[in-house]
Parts: structure tokens; C-alpha cells; sequence
């Protein structure tokens, strides 16, 4: 089993009603698989915002990053976690 730590902001944050949560996953899981777990711990209001759709505009992109760097640079959903990693989970900010 790996151990890794998911913080959240803005919207997820209000809808988990915390900013950081570790979660327990077995080894080579993925930033799939830590949404997926996170989807069904906090059920449906938060698993919407992990849908990948083709409409982007039905829900503004996810952005993860682990350990700092943007998923989309490394193997995106299916970049696999380690023992330790920093999972950031969030849905843009727009507003003027």
C-alpha cells in the first residue's frame, strides 16, 4: 500500500469540507485512481467535476498536479502515484 495526500481549493474544497486528505492505495495506483477513490468517498456532488467529457463546457478542466508538476507533463490520469506523493486536485478560477 502506498500513502498519499490530496489537497484541495476553491470549489472542491468547500464540497469536501477540507483542504487536505490522505488517502491509502494499493501499490502502482494512478491519479485515476485517487479521483475514483475520491469520487466515492465524496459521492456525486464531487465526482461530477472528475468526468473527462469531449464538451469542455459542460464542466471547466480538472487541473491535478503531484508533487508540484501538472500531470499533463507526466502521464496525466494514469501517471502512477508513490509512497509520499502531494496530490493537488483543482477546478480553475475564473472571474474578472
Amino acid at each position: 500500500m502506498i500513502a498519499v495526500r490530496v489537497r484541495t481549493i476553491g470549489l472542491l474544497k468547500s464540497l469536501i469540507r477540507q483542504g487536505e486528505v490522505d488517502f491509502e492505495l494499493p501499490e502502482d495506483s494512478t491519479v485515476q485512481d485517487v479521483l475514483d477513490a475520491m469520487a466515492q468517498t465524496y459521492g456525486p456532488q464531487v465526482a461530477v467535476h472528475f468526468v473527462e467529457t469531449e464538451d469542455r463546457s459542460a464542466h471547466p478542466p480538472l487541473r491535478v498536479t503531484v508533487n508540484g508538476r501538472d500531470i499533463a507533463v507526466l502521464g496525466d490520469r494514469q501517471t502512477v502515484l508513490s509512497d509520499g506523493d502531494d496530490i493537488l486536485v483543482l477546478t480553475p478560477i475564473a472571474g474578472g
